[in-house]
């Protein structure tokens, strides 16, 4: 035992305020607890610094034992607080607190809903559903908590399937009971729905419900906007009878997702007239928005709002990171380095937003520093990284370090993907070295892109590499025959070396096809 002064000393102590002691311990879940079951509380008892330290496996046995000499063991309250302290972390010990479980007579649903978190915990949300249908054999009610609980344990996109058929076997419970308009069961139902992308499931159960209330409106308009639905979002937030700050973030990152900045930062506005202040999550999309459009001073007031009101002062990363990245798109490289400057403790996507905004401005060197710093700061390149670093390589021509940085991607457990090798095609492309790149391509592990065809296209023509032009252009147009874009870079490149009758057979060939080239389109900001 870790500290064998805990089980002599918890042996003075009453069983009346043990219970009471239990009852006031801060557990990893909370349940609520029957006024009328809980003793007077003494605050200055002996065994409150025993609990406080009683994270040991041993400490925690001790006042096991002590429960049951006592006797407390019988009462189901403190029974509950008993498998509960074994299921807070530091140490939890489902199995242990499973035992203690099965030796509790009477077991009430605060204790149920314990165990059943205990699963949850665990990661077995089967388990946890096995122990509800456990439950229900024994006849102890459940209440909303226990469905609430169930129904959380089902979300889980990377097991999609399978949670989704444990989640209409826990909808299913929730209808056979009865309990299925209750508010906290029916909003993490629609909450479990939205999050696996069951939208229609979704919007029958929330047009089915009879009482709906600002929670369950927010669930929907924000699962409709991530998954691209913003029109129905939009349709969900007119008709709302009234509308949160969550409402507002909800549907302006939905706009956001799909691309309408413009619409973003109208709603942002709209917004604001109605005297609604926003918070760090809608000013990190709004940020997005600017960015995308080039709209530095919209950015810039965004910036200086957010310091005036206080929104981030306690070095939220997010936002920090939103900021760089928009300074950085609208052509202002020195405020983005000035705000990443400011930032003690910052993650790997700050980094790479820090970094990205070096490579797309032509600062090589700069990015290769910075990536070095990185590492030198122990935090580990992602996916990302590499491919912002790489591009830097590509833009400013540092093909040997490119290649070096390619070769090392599995130093850091990282596993090249189709874009790491279209970023090291694009590097060689561009150096000249066009077979290369089209070795890289041909001997990659997984199919080309039409669009790294293409870069290698343009790479040819540039360079005036007409063998390798010929193979690549023919690739293209067959993956893309009806892409008018691809037929007249070839078209070009013949013409450019006075292979004039080729250029026009190539032109034929996009007319029986019936491709048609895009016309390009720009915009410019024009009075905010």
């Amino acid at each position: 035992m870790r500290n064998p002064r805990i089980l002599g000393r918890c042996l003075q102590i009453s069983t009346c305020n043990l219970l009471s002691i239990l009852s006031k311990c801060h557990f990893a879940s909370s349940f609520p607890i029957r006024a009328d079951s809980v003793p007077r509380f003494l605050p200055d008892h002996p065994i409150l610094p025993l609990l406080a330290a009683a994270n040991a496996a041993a400490d925690r046995r001790a006042l096991h034992a002590h429960v049951i000499t006592s006797g407390l063991i019988r009462d189901p309250f403190a029974a509950s607080r008993i498998v509960q302290f074994f299921l807070r972390a530091p140490a939890a010990d489902l199995r242990y607190a499973a035992a203690v479980f099965d030796a509790v007579p009477s077991p009430d649903v605060y204790t149920w809903n314990a165990m059943i978190v205990g699963h949850i915990d665990d990661g077995s949300p089967a388990s946890a559903v096995a122990f509800y249908f456990r439950m229900r054999a024994s006849l102890a009610p459940p209440n909303a908590y226990t469905f609430a609980l169930l129904v959380k344990s089902c979300i889980d996109p990377k097991r999609l399937g399978y949670r989704v058929a444990l989640g209409k076997e826990v909808h299913g419970q929730v209808i056979k009971c009865g309990v299925d308009d209750w508010v906290v069961v029916r909003n993490s139902l629609l909450s479990m729905y939205s999050n696996m992308g069951l939208l229609d499931d979704a919007r029958l159960l929330f047009d089915t419900s009879s009482h709906l209330d600002l929670v369950s409106w927010n669930t929907l308009i924000s699962a409709c906007g991530k998954s691209g639905h913003v029109m129905t979002a939009r349709d969900l937030f007119e008709r709302m009878p009234e509308r949160s700050l969550v409402s507002w973030s909800a549907l302006i990152d939905g706009y956001v997702q799909i691309g309408n900045y413009s619409e973003a930062l109208r709603l942002f506005d709209d917004m604001l007239r109605e005297k609604i202040k926003p918070d760090v999550v809608i000013l990190v999309s709004v940020l997005k928005a600017c960015a995308h459009l080039g709209l530095l001073d919209q950015g810039r007031w965004i910036h200086s709002y957010a310091d005036q009101n206080g929104i981030g002062q306690d070095g939220n990363v997010v936002l920090k990171t939103a900021l760089v990245d928009m300074y950085a798109k609208c052509g202002c490289i020195d405020e983005a380095l000035k705000v990443f400057g400011g930032v003690r403790d910052g993650d790997i996507v700050l980094w790479n937003a820090m970094l990205g905004g070096l490579a797309i401005h032509g600062h090589g060197l700069h990015t290769l520093e910075l990536f070095e710093r990185m590492k030198d700061k122990d935090i580990v390149p992602n996916e990302m990284t590499f491919i912002v670093v790489l591009c830097a390589c590509t833009h400013t021509g540092m093909v040997e370090d490119g290649k070096k940085i390619f070769d090392s991607m599995k130093d850091y457990g990282n596993e090249p993907q189709i874009e790491h090798y279209g970023c090291l095609a694009d590097l060689l492309g561009r150096a000249g070295r066009v077979e290369e790149a089209e070795e890289v391509l041909l001997t990659m592990p997984m199919e080309p892109l039409a669009s790294q065809w293409g870069a290698l296209m343009s790479a040819c023509r540039i360079h005036n590499n007409i063998e390798v032009g010929e193979r690549v252009g023919k690739r293209l147009i067959s993956l893309e025959p009806y892409d008018g874009g691809r037929y007249v870079l070839v078209a070009n490149m013949y013409a450019e070396n006075g292979q004039l009758e080729d250029a026009e057979s190539i032109r034929n060939e996009m007319e029986e096809n019936g491709a048609k080239k895009e016309t390009g389109c720009s915009f410019i900001e024009c009075n905010g």
